[in-house]
């Protein structure tokens, strides 16, 4: 058979069947953290790129109105 690498532990592991495609990780707990990475990566990604369109874009409805200290007042979204 042929010897493959895990993409979560790098161990290298033999591929028990030559039937679909070849598998990335060497055990169920490697798929399951690796999961669970791509849940965190992909919610801070989401963030950054939430974060950095508002910073960029103006706001959807011109500008906000200041409040008494001169600073923005805070927009609720919901």
């Amino acid at each position: 058979m042929t010897t493959l690498y895990c993409a979560c532990c790098g161990r290298p592991f033999v591929r028990t069947s030559a039937r679909g495609p070849a598998p990335f990780y060497c055990s169920q707990d490697c798929r399951l953290q690796m999961a669970v990475r791509r849940r965190a990566w992909n919610g801070r990604t989401a963030t950054r790129q939430t974060v950095e369109r508002h910073e960029v874009e103006p706001a959807p409805f011109g500008r906000l109105p200041a409040t008494a200290g001169g600073q923005r007042a805070v927009a609720s979204w919901r």
